[in-house]
């Protein structure tokens, strides 16, 4: 089980960026992005973002003080404080540069 709170991993071969999201010891929810989106996401210049994860539609708002990523209907509704979404952006960081 993860011992962080997130996880991020890139798939090489078919583009896609995996965050993992640790909802107990036992349980995670996994978060499946196209890498252009996901790039797209981490951008400074972005404060906002729509579209599909998982063959849903979701929305990410970037605040003063947290981020919010939740699914179109609130089914998922996460919030993330500033040190954690800096915590993935180093993990993206670290993943792409892994990449061949």
């Amino acid at each position: 089980m993860l011992k962080d709170l997130t996880k991020i991993q890139i798939n090489p071969e078919t583009k896609h960026v995996h965050l993992a999201i640790r909802l107990s010891d036992n349980h995670v929810h996994n978060l499946v992005f196209s890498l252009e989106s996901f790039t797209y996401i981490m951008s400074k210049d972005n404060q906002k973002w729509h579209g599909l994860i998982n063959n849903q539609f979701w929305e990410l708002q970037k605040l003063s003080d947290r981020v919010k990523l939740f699914s179109t209907y609130y089914e998922f509704h996460y919030r993330f404080s500033l040190e954690e979404w800096e915590t993935i952006k180093r993990q993206f960081i670290k993943a792409y540069e892994r990449l061949p």
